[in-house]
């Protein structure tokens, strides 16, 4: 059952189950998704943890301020909305899981409050992009707006296609854009935002435990993390984990292996 959080402007909508004495874990979805991206690891997880998952701001069934302000659609508009529903829930010390841009939102997490975080596993997430934003602005015009407006069941049909080869993910993706092709403003304006971000520094010096899980056919942003890797592994608490026969988006493509990379990797922090 899906609950709504009340900011002044608009309200975060959230799914979540407590277990009192467990450790907690937060999942915050790709651009295009929403929080039922991970309705499969929430029932797995919730046997052992208590688990949230939020569909951030403008996405899903969460809301956005009214006014067409840019300001209030940037990662840190996006990662201050999070920030309040930790604090207001009391979920201090959370474990994060993320995937694409709900990762550098978790990153810009970690470089304002680091102390709300317990730890952090990012997939589908470069720490660092550098594109020219105008360039940007007209591709996503096309692909966000003007595309999807005209021919919504045929892009949300057709770009699965190009992200994975695996049928039960190309349907999972495709429910997903059919609702984000309802939020096209949303989409677009977030992904000229994420044209230009840099969380490299974030990364080196973080505190806390932070794996960087990369999907094997996930290319372009493995191309990425390879480049600065030297930079990242300086720090010992970052690490990284490679799954196999896994695309952009892990958790639809290879489900099964993603839950035991996250388990892993919790337990090896309660050892």
């Amino acid at each position: 059952m899906n609950h709504h959080f009340e900011l002044t402007s608009h309200r975060i909508a959230y799914r979540m189950q407590e277990t009192p004495g467990t450790e907690k874990i937060l999942f915050l979805h790709g651009l295009g998704a929403n929080l039922t991206q991970f309705d499969q690891e929430f029932e797995l997880f919730a046997k052992n943890y208590s688990v949230a998952s939020l569909s951030l701001r403008g996405q899903g069934d969460s809301t956005r301020p009214s006014k067409n302000n840019p300001q209030d659609m940037t990662i840190k508009a996006l990662a201050f909305d999070v920030i309040q529903w930790i604090e207001a829930n009391s979920w201090e010390h959370v474990h994060v899981v993320a995937c694409s841009m709900g990762g550098v939102v978790a990153l810009e997490i970690l470089k304002q409050k680091s102390h709300l975080l317990k730890s952090l596993v990012t997939f589908g997430t470069t720490p660092i992009l550098h594109f020219p934003k105008p360039v940007i602005r007209i591709a996503a015009a096309i692909t966000d707006l003007l595309l999807p407006a005209l021919f919504p069941t045929y892009m949300a049909k057709t770009l699965p296609r190009s992200t994975t080869d695996k049928p039960q993910a190309q349907q999972r993706f495709t429910q997903d854009l059919l609702v984000a092709y309802t939020q096209r403003r949303t989409i677009y304006q977030l992904r000229c935002e994420l044209a230009q971000y840099d969380y490299t520094h974030t990364i080196r010096t973080s505190l806390i435990p932070l794996l960087i899980l990369q999907g094997e056919k996930d290319t372009a942003i493995n191309k990425e993390i390879d480049k600065h890797w030297h930079q990242l592994k300086e720090n010992p608490l970052v690490r990284r984990t490679l799954l196999p026969d896994a695309g952009h988006i892990a958790n639809y493509d290879q489900p099964e292996a993603f839950y035991h990379a996250i388990l892993h990797f919790l337990q090896g922090q309660e050892q």
